[in-house]
């Protein structure tokens, strides 16, 4: 990547990913301790249904009305919660981690290991056997269809590079800055994960998507900073470090793959990112093109200049994609910008 002199990366700061050989996402029936069973069952009820603590408590008033003397109940919502919260599960924990430092301010990382993440995923047991792990090819009165991403060629591409009895993990990877508050004033810029595996029906409902982590948004002081090159080279830099410390983990396990311990045994998978969801902006930075519809290359996955976009006489032999190949030659020659490329390394090229 391009560093100027007013970025340091922070490096150093940045606690390594210890290797392991296995996830273990079998169902686990111990519960967290709780002074009795009605304690137990009343807090499942406040966090399966996602109740206000208003809400719960009314119904705490109403359960000690008409429950025994012996029944053990919280006081009040506010300590069941404070209980539930003093609960350490490792694999639900965030980290914060210094990324770099812009003009003597420090921006941060606040996330979860992506292992973690993929084990809270498919922990859930409903989740998991809504799951597939093989290539499926479908067909419908002899014609090919593609229904799941398990139906398509891409699966069947990895399917075959890998050993005989290994299977694919499809992470799927989406994220846009969200404004927190009705006066635009509070953003962030959230990323989620959810796996490819998953049917998409089952997918598709909130619980199947996993919040990954917040990428820190970088501030100017001055309208005028924000315009910049410094400012924009600083902003790219610091939007695919912080992928990069996410997915880094991933290539671990690019040749070995690891153990996936399930109730029906154990899978040997091979970790993949599938697809990077986002809209026009994500997808420039993610590619690290150029934002702009004004520019002579203004889509991020093709090289169709800006006046030949609109041409639907195009045919396949005209239109050259932008692939990891060309693009690190463009870089590599000092002449991306001729291709509405920014000129630094993208840390998905070594991402299989």
């Amino acid at each position: 990547m391009i560093v100027n002199d007013n970025i340091n990366y922070l490096l150093i700061d940045i606690e390594p990913m210890s290797i392991f050989e296995s996830i273990d996402v079998r169902s686990v029936t111990s519960k967290p301790e709780f002074p009795s069973k009605e304690f137990g069952d009343f807090m499942e009820l406040l966090a399966k249904w996602n109740l206000s603590d208003a809400c719960g408590s009314d119904i705490l008033k109403f359960s000690k009305k008409i429950c025994r003397d012996d029944v053990n109940l919280p006081t009040s919502v506010k300590q069941g919660r404070q209980l539930l919260d003093q609960i350490v599960v490792p694999h639900i924990s965030f980290k914060k981690s210094p990324i770099m430092t812009y003009k003597e301010e420090t921006y941060y990382l606040h996330y979860r290991p992506i292992f973690d993440a993929i084990k809270e995923l498919l922990s859930n047991k409903e989740i998991f056997d809504n799951c597939t792990f093989k290539y499926m090819p479908l067909y419908h009165e002899g014609q090919r269809i593609y229904y799941e991403q398990y139906n398509g060629d891409w699966w069947e591409r990895v399917q075959n590079s890998l050993p005989r009895d290994a299977k694919v993990l499809s992470i799927i990877l989406y994220s846009d800055a969200t404004t927190c508050d009705h006066l635009g004033k509070t953003s962030e810029h959230p990323i989620y994960l959810t796996l490819g595996n998953i049917i998409s029906w089952r997918r598709n409902k909130p619980d199947a998507k996993i919040l990954l982590g917040y990428l820190p948004q970088l501030k100017a002081k001055t309208l005028s900073e924000k315009r910049t090159e410094s400012f924009h080279s600083a902003k790219h830099a610091l939007y695919q470090y912080s992928l990069d410390i996410l997915t880094r983990p991933l290539l671990d396990y690019r040749n070995d793959g690891f153990d996936l311990k399930t109730n029906n045994g154990q899978l040997w998978c091979f970790p993949f990112i599938s697809v990077m969801l986002g809209d026009l902006p994500e997808n420039a930075a993610v590619t690290l093109t150029y934002n702009s519809v004004n520019c002579k290359y203004p889509c991020h996955k093709c090289l169709i200049e800006n006046d030949e976009l609109n041409n639907t006489r195009l045919n396949g032999d005209e239109i050259v994609l932008r692939t990891p190949e060309n693009m690190k030659d463009y870089v590599n020659r000092g002449i991306a910008n001729q291709y509405s490329l920014h000129n630094m390394k993208n840390i998905f090229w070594k991402h299989p």
